[in-house]
């Protein structure tokens, strides 16, 4: 006798073996019970999860001899037939190779016959999407009326292509994913029942691969046997599945979180050398960083993933070392690397950028610490006024040591507010025409209640203060500014080499700009938000 694969031999008798598919199971079996089977169905989802099985076990519960019954006998003749595929009343047809009108009219003359050996004549169109439009519209009039003893199942994995006209003449039933914990727990009971040796990471990986199809994973238990012989390694499948191996991903993550570029590219070194297909290596990175955000997003993870209780809390303790934003950063690049890998013939460069970046990330803030970092800087900007006060009071200081003032009296009597930069801009906003004289000029010092400047050689104002009327004015505007008896003179060319000389306007201006810069506020203020000065202007 010919070998039988696991898939066939495995295949749900009944509707308590269906799994993954309960809602279904309980509607049809409801349906069963209280006679309203409806005379056409409609079975959508993917691949191998149960759609052309559970059109069987609804044939098989019609025409059984005990039936229309939910527990069909299968020892019946009806019911034995069915299973074989023997059964002259059931009868499957293949959409993709039956497409056209006439194979649709061939169907419509012989469902007018009554059943030849069972209760029901029952059609299972496979992949009903493949008929064409014409073949569509031929069968719609028998399937909105069909005969009594007739019914019509239609499976398919794309149920958008079916024309609303065909689904709404039908009851559809949505067959869903079959979750991975399902899966390795069908494989488990297949292994023992085989004698199988398999470890519960292996039938892990075997469901992950799976994508959600019972089938397809069963079919990867039969394959691995025959690859491995029934005792099977997790090193065995990794061969066989040409998948990574899962240290190599566990690894790698926590390189990125760690922020360790370097092994991040030593690990991705080690996979190209090994011969893994990078592509295919940064999927099963997706999924498996995938899973790091479950395992810090969600409570209990294990609903969510196919993973063991020891990985969640490796993969927990990963999660702890950075933050939600970025690991989201991190799942992001992977994802856009995974598009460029797709149209590059440098997967690996490509690759590399993206792990380093992913390391060396350096999350935004988020809105709610910007905005409290901006209400610790509006509380320290209550000292701007004594910022500027400091301001003010290093132009004091600078003005009284160029005074170099040897009379404590004068001292006594002058305002210490009143500086040589406060009577410029006295004069800017009262004279004008003398502030725009002695701007061009520096002051030199004071003594002997003469106050001694100098201009550039060849300085229009040098030729304007040779005046004595002008220089008068500026004596008399000073000594009412700094309330003191003071006269101007003017050092010649020849004498300003001997002289003891104020530094220039612009060598001030650099030295009042490195103080700003210097000052404690300025600087919080470049702490907080990690920023760094453009530009300082200084009047």
């Amino acid at each position: 006798m010919s070998y039988l694969v696991l898939a066939r031999k495995y295949r749900p008798q009944t509707f308590e073996q269906v799994v993954g598919q309960e809602v279904i199971t309980r509607t049809l079996k409801n349906a069963l019970k209280m006679n309203r089977v409806p005379h056409a169905l409609l079975f959508t989802g993917p691949r191998g999860v149960g759609k052309t099985t559970m059109a069987r076990l609804l044939a098989k519960a019609l025409n059984c001899e005990k039936g229309p019954t939910d527990q069909p006998c299968g020892e019946c003749p009806p019911c034995r037939g069915i299973t074989q595929g023997t059964n002259m009343d059931v009868l499957e047809i293949d959409g993709a190779s039956n497409t056209g009108v006439d194979d649709v009219r061939q169907l419509r003359e012989s469902v007018q016959y009554r059943p030849s050996q069972s209760r029901y004549k029952v059609y299972i169109i496979d992949e009903v999407h493949m008929l064409s439009r014409g073949a569509f519209n031929a069968l719609l009039k028998t399937l909105e009326e069909p005969p009594e003893h007739c019914f019509f199942i239609f499976a398919t994995t794309e149920p958008h292509k079916v024309p609303q006209t065909i689904q709404s003449r039908c009851q559809r039933f949505d067959f869903r994913r079959i979750p991975p914990q399902i899966i390795a727990k069908k494989l488990q009971e297949i292994a023992q029942q085989e004698g199988i040796i398999i470890s519960d990471s292996g039938l892990r990986l075997l469901a992950r691969q799976a994508e959600g199809s019972l089938r397809d994973a069963i079919s990867l238990l039969d394959q691995a046997v025959s690859f491995a012989g029934t005792e099977i390694s997790d090193e065995k499948l990794f061969e066989l599945l040409a998948c990574v191996n899962r240290e190599y991903l566990f690894e790698l993550s926590r390189a990125l979180v760690e922020s360790q570029p370097q092994k991040a590219l030593k690990i991705l070194e080690q996979v190209y050398q090994a011969g893994y297909d990078l592509k295919q290596f940064l999927k099963e990175f997706i999924d498996h960083f995938r899973d790091l955000l479950l395992v810090k997003y969600t409570e209990n993870p294990l609903e969510l993933t196919d993973l063991s209780e020891t990985e969640i809390n490796q993969l927990k303790k990963q999660a702890n070392l950075a933050s939600e934003e970025a690991l989201s950063l991190i799942f992001e690049f992977l994802l856009q690397a995974e598009e460029r890998m797709g149209r590059t013939e440098h997967p690996k460069v490509v690759l590399e950028h993206t792990l380093v970046k992913s390391a060396t990330i350096q999350p935004a803030l988020k809105i709610e610490q910007l905005i409290s970092r901006l209400e610790e800087l509006k509380a320290g900007l209550g000292d701007l006024k004594s910022f500027q006060k400091e301001d003010l009071e290093l132009k004091e200081e600078k003005a009284e040591s160029s005074f170099n003032n040897k009379s404590s009296s004068m001292e006594k009597k002058s305002d210490p507010l009143k500086t040589w930069e406060g009577f410029l801009e006295h004069l800017s906003s009262h004279s004008p025409r003398i502030f725009g004289i002695l701007k061009n000029g520096s002051l030199l010092k004071k003594e002997k209640n003469k106050i001694i400047m100098e201009f550039p050689d060849n300085d229009f104002c040098r030729e304007l203060l040779k005046n004595k009327e002008e220089r008068k004015e500026i004596s008399r505007l000073a000594s009412e500014y700094f309330q003191e008896n003071l006269s101007l003179e003017i050092l010649p060319p020849k004498a300003q080499s001997g002289s003891e000389t104020q530094p220039a306007p612009g060598i001030e201006r650099e030295k009042q700009r490195k103080k700003m810069v210097e000052h404690p506020l300025v600087q919080k203020a470049i702490e907080l938000f990690g920023a760094h000065l453009e530009e300082v202007k200084v009047k």
